[in-house]
């Protein structure tokens, strides 16, 4: 039987978390997964939705310290509002929906890390929001990609928001902002919401590698396909 299908028979019919409609997928219908903003053509090394096949002209200038980036999809509507209603309006189902998308694209890499790395949020920032959506999201990729996930950083800098700030600031306010509190696998993947600079996602390799890492990826539920702006306000999705 298939397994939607007992899911359905089992738990009553689910609801699409984007337009409601019933569906035979959990959270989410066939209609609304077809039009997704997938990432279908990105740079190769930090998964920057590009025009032309090839690496983005920022990799091109300069390699940043992880390998590579996985981004199955573009920070566009619906994706937008989806991960801003979990980050600030608290929605956690948003996470299930996101990690089964995201989890079920990189599944599929031939080449899998030995573990999945959360990037962490400081212990006051955390105390604030409550959770902390990349761990969520990152659970889920976890159990659909069968990669364990293990929690060996920390946050030691409560860094401020970073949208607003250009590149170099980012940066700048990220460097030195995490430490290892165990060895990490030789390779890694480090996750995270969203890949915008990618000043996060690096800060945390250079930890990474200087802690015993061979290789850090970076897979992310969507990439940015340039400069973030200020997060616009919350709808219903």
């Amino acid at each position: 039987m298939n397994m939607w299908r007992t899911i359905d028979r089992l738990l009553g019919r689910p609801v699409c978390q984007l337009c409601g409609a019933v569906g035979l997928g959990p959270d989410i219908c066939s209609g609304c997964f077809r039009d997704l903003p997938w990432n279908r053509q990105a740079c190769p090394v930090c998964a920057r939705p590009v025009a032309t096949p090839g690496l983005c002209a920022p990799c091109v200038s300069r390699q940043p310290a992880f390998e590579r980036a996985q981004a199955p999809l573009v920070y566009a509507f619906p994706v937008d509002r989806l991960l801003q209603r979990l980050k600030y309006g608290r929605y956690l189902p948003h996470a299930r929906l996101l990690g089964e998308l995201t989890g079920h694209r990189l599944r599929r890499l031939a080449e899998r890390p030995a573990a999945i790395v959360p990037v962490p949020l400081h212990w006051r920032r955390f105390r604030s929001r409550g959770f902390n959506q990349a761990s969520e999201i990152a659970s889920i990729v976890a159990r659909v990609t069968r990669v364990p996930l293990r929690d060996i950083c920390r946050r030691r800098k409560n860094t401020p928001p970073l949208w607003s700030l250009p590149p170099p600031e980012r940066r700048r306010q990220v460097a030195g902002a995490f430490e290892c509190r165990h060895a990490p696998p030789k390779h890694v993947a480090v996750l995270d919401d969203v890949l915008t600079t990618g000043a996060t996602a690096e800060a945390l390799a250079v930890t990474l590698l200087r802690h015993g890492a061979r290789r850090v990826d970076v897979w992310a539920v969507a990439r940015s396909p340039g400069r973030l702006g200020q997060p616009q306000a919350l709808r219903n999705v």
